[in-house]
């Protein structure tokens, strides 16, 4: 197993290209893309700890999608003669991949749930990129939430939040970046909901979540028959559960 960096913009490899191997995510981002009429869609951001690239060499098929470093980026090539060992035979290797799968898996479930598919990115401007800063902060004060305030800043898309596990057995198939402490009746569902950047743009967007959530008055849940929706720069009101929920956050993007 060799590894091998590749700089931000790389193409790591190219929808149609052979399967030969797969790789770790030892560090950075990667964009996972595919061609459409409307231009490159977005299927999926990755960051540390995920694999990628193994459908196609497991299906001996040529790639079905693009792959692309979107910051400076480190992997472990894996190719088929050690992807057992490697992958399958290491407890941590195996949870991650694990999770990886049942994160596609409910993407999945959802986008065939709601019977459209997200809508492409709009064209990339030709302008130089604007670099964001996006913060998110509790509210437990105005709701009397007990738990500890929540207050950082969000540098990996897409950003996962979801319930904290209290199973340790299944908490390691959880892809949460954020895991909150939640009391029955529970607002908040164990994948409930992500925050992911779109070229220029930012979106909230459901993970099968029982409640929704509460964006800008806006109600994003499978239920309500919308599966994300666009966040303005600026302030945003976001509620995880119902209206009333105590778990209130602002959520802020801004340009620097």
């Amino acid at each position: 197993m060799s590894a091998e960096h590749f700089p931000a913009g790389a193409v790591i490899f190219r929808e149609g290209d052979k399967s030969n191997e797969a790789y770790f995510l030892v560090s950075g981002d990667v964009e996972i893309s595919i061609e459409t009429e409307h231009g490159p869609h977005v299927l999926a951001n990755l960051g540390p700890g995920e694999i990628f690239g193994e459908m196609g060499m497991i299906n001996d098929r040529p790639r079905s999608a693009t792959a692309r470093a979107t910051t400076s980026t480190m992997v472990e090539i894996v190719d088929e003669s050690v992807f057992e060992a490697q992958i399958l035979q290491r407890p941590d290797r195996l949870h991650s991949y694990l999770a990886t799968l049942f994160e596609r898996l409910r993407q999945t479930d959802l986008q065939l749930r709601m019977a459209v598919p997200e809508p492409p990115p709009p064209p990339k401007p030709a302008t130089p990129d604007v670099n964001y800063k996006v913060t998110l902060r509790s509210c437990y004060d105005q709701t009397g939430w007990k738990g500890a305030p929540i207050e950082l800043e969000i540098t990996k898309f897409p950003f996962r939040i979801g319930r904290a596990y209290f199973d340790t057995a299944v908490a390691v198939f959880a892809r949460n970046d954020l895991s909150i402490e939640d009391q029955t009746p529970f607002h908040i569902s164990r994948n409930h909901c992500e925050i992911d950047k779109i070229t220029d743009r930012f979106v909230l967007r459901d993970r099968g979540s029982r409640l929704g959530t509460w964006v800008n008055s806006k109600h994003v849940a499978i239920d309500a028959n919308c599966f994300h929706t666009d966040l303005n720069d600026g302030d945003n009101d976001v509620i995880l559960g119902s209206e009333d929920s105590a778990h209130k956050f602002i959520l802020t993007i801004e340009r620097v």
